[in-house]
This record gives structure tokens, C-alpha cells and sequence, in this order.
């Protein structure tokens, strides 16, 4: 995985070192991420932004796939494939969690509310 020469810290600080993905979508501070129990690739991560989204790292848009289209004033947001799933409504979501017996299940818990819900993608 890395260069049997270099120590973590040479790694973690290596000015040449680029991201493996970079998302952008949250809109505000993320407040909290977890990584799917038993799939590796799914994480859900939540914002200040009151979004809570659930993706999976091993989606990938092919070649052939016909770009997204935005409309006339270019407002419409460029929806990575790797983003599986938007949660709206609640405010101020702090905390988010997989449900250690139901798999696919997603608490999440807010200033105004807390929510269980299961997507038909995970």
C-alpha cells in the first residue's frame, strides 16, 4: 500500500500526495461520517448543512454514459455517481449511525427530531 521506505508521517505529509476522490456536495461543515458494517465501499456522512448522504466508493460513471445536463443557467448541481441517496428535513443533524441488527438501516440524530430509515440502495 505504501513505499516500505517511508514512515505514516512521511506519507500523511507528503506535499506530492494527491486525493483518491474529492466530493463535493455538502454545502456546510460535516458533522459526522461512518462507514457501512458490512459493506466497505458505503459511508454516510451528515452536515450542517442538514443533508445526511449515503455513497459508495465503488460506483463508477462509465465512458460511454451521457454527461448530466444542467439547465439554461447552469444552477443545477453536477450529482457525482458515487452519491447514492439525499436525506432532507431535519435541522442541525449531529450524529449518524448504522443500526448494528438491521442492515441498510440508518439512525441519524438532530437538534429538532431523530430519524431511522432505510434506503433501497444499501
Amino acid at each position: 500500500m505504501f513505499p516500505a521506505d517511508l514512515s505514516i508521517e512521511e506519507v500523511l505529509t507528503d506535499r506530492n500526495a494527491t486525493p483518491v476522490a474529492d466530493f463535493s456536495w455538502h454545502k456546510a461543515p460535516i458533522t459526522s461520517v461512518e462507514w457501512h458494517t458490512s459493506d466497505t465501499s458505503v459511508f454516510a456522512a451528515s452536515g450542517a448543512d442538514d443533508q445526511v448522504t449515503l455513497w459508495d466508493l465503488s460506483v463508477e460513471q462509465d465512458e460511454d454514459e451521457a454527461p448530466i445536463v444542467q439547465s439554461a443557467n447552469g444552477s443545477d448541481p453536477q450529482v457525482p455517481p458515487q452519491l447514492l441517496f439525499v436525506h432532507q428535513g431535519q435541522k442541525d443533524v449531529k450524529e449518524l449511525h448504522w443500526h448494528p441488527q438491521i442492515p441498510g438501516m440508518l439512525l441519524t440524530t438532530a437538534s429538532d427530531s431523530f430519524n431511522a430509515f432505510k434506503t433501497i440502495s444499501v
